[in-house]
């Protein structure tokens, strides 16, 4: 029998549990069959999703079956779990493009345990089930009274100007007949998920105990995960860190990890990796000790990135962030460089005597002139490992090797702009 579910506490991964039968049921090997939902609301998971997925990969690991569940259906509407407002509705052919983005994500995710995991979109049973089938087979199992009981109704409801519409109204009993259907059809019998979907399980829970007459369906929750401040995970300076190579560079996702607060490092290395309890002990403990090293920093960022991007891609992300910070540029290997960060070509007449905040609008580093203007005053853009501190004209003098820049924003975002001779512009 695998101690799972002490390993799970370890890493402070259980918050709400439905049964005292499920630390047995969870550390006897295969004999769950698991599942997770995520919603396609975008073309990629981002960094909020991988608790869920690691979860998920832990319990394969064992040989428990997992079911990554991919709501082709219900991001059709969208979860008010969590949601002060409403959030706006996809058009139908774009949800099914996310769809099958984000399954091709979860399946490359899980890589050799991918034999334990099954990846199904809801979108394949709600598309056969008429109204009238709905509000007989789910909606009459299901009081009114129970439904504005939940967190997720009730505090929409405490605001008269937002409210809640009956379609999110309706996202729990949609949830509840996917985790029905599921155990029907795949024999699953736990629901995981974050605190905030805590009620919709349950939900689930009772439908099958109902229709089924079935007591061992389970559900697991884990934390919200937060900054030490509180707010929300998996936003930088630029956005959302996304899980998607192209939207998120394996450096950008090592360089967002790398820079957490000391307050978070050991609880993201809980959360994230699947270090054993003794090593995450020694990184805590060199934490305490010699904090401005960063080992717990670097171990989370690499190790995210290889659970991510695979091994190659995390050594190229280390020996990059290793490679440029506190060096000169006769130090940097700049074809080592260019073949590890994102590389911009922009004609000569586009970087030769133009003021830098136009070459770093251009290159994308930021979105407007004005964002690099800003950047420059707050002493965050960097060009050629030099910090830039007014607004100047980049000249020959400043490509590397006759041809290069390199320009950074921070510590998080950097790539290489390559000055093309030939082009006309």
């Amino acid at each position: 029998m695998t101690e799972l579910y002490k390993d799970l506490e370890f890493r402070g991964l259980v918050y709400q549990s439905s049964s005292l039968e499920l630390e047995k049921e969870i550390n006897s090997d295969g004999s769950l069959t698991v599942y997770a939902g995520f919603d396609p609301t975008a073309g990629s998971l981002h960094v909020g999703h991988l608790l869920q997925l690691c979860l998920l990969k832990r319990f394969a690991s064992i040989d428990h079956k997992v079911v990554a569940l991919v709501g082709g259906a219900t991001g059709l509407i969208g979860d008010p779990s969590g949601k002060t407002t409403e959030r706006p509705m996809l058009d139908e052919s774009q949800v099914q493009i996310n769809v099958e983005s984000l399954s091709n994500q979860i399946n490359r995710f899980f890589g050799s345990d991918s034999k334990n995991l099954s990846v199904v979109n809801n979108l394949d049973w709600w598309s056969e089930m008429t109204v009238t089938e709905f509000l007989r087979n789910v909606g009459k199992y299901a009081t009114v009274n129970q439904m504005m009981a939940k967190d997720s109704v009730k505090n929409r409801l405490e605001n008269p100007e937002t409210g809640i519409s009956f379609a999110e109204f309706s996202y729990m009993l949609l949830q509840a007949y996917d985790f029905l259907y599921l155990y029907e059809n795949y024999g699953v019998n736990l629901q995981v998920g974050a605190s905030d979907q805590w009620g919709n399980i349950v939900q689930g829970i009772d439908l099958i105990r109902r229709v089924k007459r079935f007591e061992g369906a389970r559900g697991l929750t884990t934390p919200l995960v937060t900054k030490s401040d509180g707010q929300k995970f998996g936003k930088s300076e630029s956005g959302t860190v996304w899980l998607d190579a192209e939207l998120t560079s394996p450096y950008e996702l090592y360089q967002f990890f790398y820079n957490v607060e000391d307050a978070s490092a050991i609880r993201y290395l809980k959360y994230f990796t699947f270090l054993g309890q003794d090593e995450i002990v020694d990184l805590e403990r060199s934490l305490r000790q010699e904090a401005r090293l960063r080992m717990a920093q670097k171990r989370l960022a690499f190790e995210i990135v290889r659970l991510v991007h695979g091994s190659d891609a995390a050594d190229a992300a280390k020996l990059s962030s290793e490679g440029i910070f506190g060096k000169s540029v006769e130090e940097i290997d700049i074809e080592g460089l260019i073949s590890r960060v994102p590389t911009v070509a922009l004609g000569e007449s586009q970087v030769l005597d133009q003021s830098i905040d136009t070459v770093v609008s251009l290159s994308k580093l930021t979105s407007s002139r004005g964002e690099a203007k800003r950047l420059i005053s707050q002493g965050g853009l960097y060009l050629n490992n030099a910090k830039v501190d007014s607004v100047r004209s980049v000249g020959r003098m400043d490509l590397v090797k006759g041809k290069y820049l390199i320009l950074r924003a921070g510590k998080t975002k950097q790539l290489v702009v390559m000055v093309d001779f030939k082009s006309v512009t």
